[in-house]
């Protein structure tokens, strides 16, 4: 997904983390009358690489987030380009995370926010 969504981490501390998508009218959207936006779909999908990596920096040796539940509001469409999320992991305990994040467009604009529950699994020794 990270690959598809042309993602990487601009910045990572323990519980924030800001990502950076380059997103295509080609690969993420279409043509509208008034010019190209991104589906919501993928904005959905960049929102939950910012909540999953929110978590992750809160997560303990030997265990991953997974998504329990997303929700995400659209504000307006997204277009074509760079967009930023800024995510943050507000509450953690013993399995789970509560998540927030906020996704712009390069020029601030703010296109959509997500909340998520993560769960943290276990993974194989």
């Amino acid at each position: 997904m990270w690959r598809n969504l042309g993602s990487r981490v601009l910045s990572s501390e323990p519980g924030k983390v800001v990502l950076e998508a380059r997103l295509t009218v080609e690969d993420h959207g279409f043509p509208t009358a008034q010019g190209p936006i991104v589906h919501g779909g993928a904005l959905a999908a960049f929102a939950d690489c910012a909540l999953a990596s929110a978590a992750a920096t809160l997560a303990a040796g030997g265990e991953v987030p997974t998504t329990s539940s997303l929700s995400v509001d659209f504000y307006r469409p997204g277009r074509p380009g760079r967009l930023l999320a800024r995510a943050e992991a507000r509450h953690r305990t013993n399995r789970l995370a509560y998540c927030q994040a906020t996704i712009q467009q390069d020029d601030g604009t703010v296109v959509a926010e997500g909340r998520a529950v993560m769960f943290f699994v276990k993974t194989r020794s």
